[in-house]
């Protein structure tokens, strides 16, 4: 495996996954998104990734982090939005460079899930979330292709690979496909094997379902 640095962009931890906030209240979220970013920056480290850094929404974001003993960038000011927050993080943390994205909320992630995608034959690797999402997205170097996130961006990745000429793959694993927007995501971990610390945190967010 090429040297590769790995980017995790982080909400406000607490103001993020609004889809839950009828459920889970701020401090509970916040629970939430500490755990799982702890989760998939194990992994991360696992898997031989050589650099692991967290693109942060603000200085919240970047003291949990922090804690975890992760280097971080802050999102630029005045960019609200994923794609223009980790293109910011691209030419700051160097364009030339293997870039792998990893989003924050895999808590079932593992070493071997990125491994699988580390190891897969192409300039542009998708792993892609059950929902057409972007679980983690390889590019080598980062400034092949824009990153495309939102609704459908596994797709909308490899149609930017194939726009440029340059090869393309697929990597389905289940660590990559389930991450959690919403209650019923967050219920279903219980029949999955999340990490550590998101199993540990489960019991604080869903009651007696978790017990």
């Amino acid at each position: 495996m090429a040297l590769t640095l790995a980017v995790v962009p982080l909400q406000t931890p607490g103001m993020g996954k609004r889809r839950l906030a009828g459920a889970l209240d701020p401090e509970q979220r916040a629970l939430l998104a500490s755990a799982m970013l702890a989760d998939v920056a194990a992994s991360l480290a696992s898997a031989g990734v050589d650099e692991v850094v967290v693109a942060a929404a603000g200085s919240r974001a970047e003291g949990v982090a922090r804690g975890l003993g992760l280097d971080t960038v802050l999102d630029p000011v005045g960019r609200p939005g994923l794609n223009p927050v980790l293109a910011a993080a691209t030419r700051r943390l160097g364009a030339d460079r293997p870039q792998l994205i990893a989003a924050a909320d895999l808590p079932c992630l593992t070493s071997a899930d990125v491994v699988a995608v580390m190891d897969a034959d192409a300039e542009v690797v998708v792993a892609p979330t059950s929902g057409g999402g972007t679980g983690l997205l390889l590019r080598r170097p980062a400034s092949l292709i824009a990153t495309a996130y939102g609704p459908g961006s596994a797709e909308r990745h490899l149609m930017l690979a194939r726009d440029v000429g340059v090869r393309a793959a697929v990597v389905e694993r289940v660590g990559c496909e389930h991450d959690v927007d919403t209650l019923s995501d967050l219920a279903a971990l219980l029949e999955l094997e999340p990490g550590p610390a998101t199993a540990l945190a489960l019991p604080h967010l869903l009651g007696r379902r978790a017990s």
